[in-house]
């Protein structure tokens, strides 16, 4: 799906820029980054947690959308949004990590601990980027 079909389909819609939203959007992103950074990592529990800290950079990509003026209900489209919006955004890497968290959601795949780690690891360094870049300066 591109660009043009996602607001076509109503995936992407124009509003009006909400910074307390997008703080409160910071806000929860930032706890579900805490809870993965404070409980110990299994590998019973690493599906959960990649699923939790991939959220969190949703959340993040999410407020840039709010503070930019739009909505995005879809996870292909924000991704597709925001390599419009954002010339610099690693769009390869978030679909690479949208890929891995729908296929432990939706498909039943499993990842072993230390790739799990390691893709945590990521999602957080691309979650710091994108808040030092675009958000931690407007709110």
């Amino acid at each position: 799906m591109d660009l043009n079909e996602c607001k076509q389909k109503g995936f992407i819609k124009k509003t009006l820029p909400n910074k307390n939203l997008a703080k409160s959007m910071l806000e929860i992103s930032n706890t579900d980054e805490s809870a993965v950074k404070n409980v110990t990592l299994s590998q019973e529990n690493i599906m959960t947690y990649v699923s939790v800290a991939y959220d969190s950079l949703r959340e993040i990509l999410e407020a840039i959308c709010e503070l930019n003026g739009y909505k995005v209900s879809n996870h292909i489209c924000l991704g597709e949004l925001l390599k419009e919006i954002l010339k610099d955004f690693d769009f390869t890497s978030f679909d690479r990590f949208r890929f891995i968290r729908n296929g432990i959601k939706y498909y039943g795949n499993k990842i072993d601990l230390l790739q799990g780690k390691e893709i945590i690891l990521k999602i957080f360094a691309m979650k710091k980027e994108l808040v030092n870049k675009y958000i931690k300066d407007i709110i």
